[in-house]
């Protein structure tokens, strides 16, 4: 994934300095200045209830997509709150929740964990992966807004032992 960014920064960054020698500065700056934001942005969120996570180890990926289509989201920040499986991979971004209590999120991402090393040990292609459980929306998602302490989301709430 940051591989991806860092070529395809490389590749703008190069045709600036091309650019710098056609045009003039400010030009190439004005140019910088408004692809710079759509190569940094990242792909959407898909949220998908987590009772479709059994079902990532049986259907096929285009099944799968038909049959739990989800919701797409561009900002963190407007998650609901609450805990999430995290799978992301080259082009899936998927965040099955929001789960009310951190040990049925645990159970959710043990289920799932075992989905993948099975996918994992059928295709050693597959790398670079994230998987993990997550209270979201997190507070670096609330980091480019400027939110009053007392409106942000309490801290996740802490399972019972």
């Amino acid at each position: 994934m940051t591989s991806f960014m860092h070529n395809s920064l490389a590749c703008e960054l190069a045709r600036a300095t091309f650019a710098l020698r056609s045009f003039g500065r400010a030009q190439v700056y004005v140019l910088l200045f408004l692809v710079f934001p759509a190569l940094v942005q990242a792909k959407p969120i898909r949220v998908i209830d987590e009772a479709a996570i059994p079902f990532t180890g049986f259907l096929a990926k285009v099944d799968f997509d038909q049959r739990y289509s989800g919701k797409l989201f561009d900002d963190p920040a407007k998650l609901d709150t609450g805990w999430y499986v995290i799978y992301e991979h080259e082009s899936l971004n998927y965040y099955f929740g929001p789960i009310l209590l951190e040990s049925i999120g645990k159970d959710y991402l043990d289920q799932l964990s075992r989905v993948v090393q099975v996918a994992v040990m059928q295709r050693p292609s597959i790398q670079d992966y994230r998987l993990e459980l997550s209270f979201e929306p997190s507070a670096s998602s609330f980091d480019n807004n400027i939110i009053e302490p007392s409106t942000r989301n309490p801290p996740p709430p802490q399972a019972l032992a």
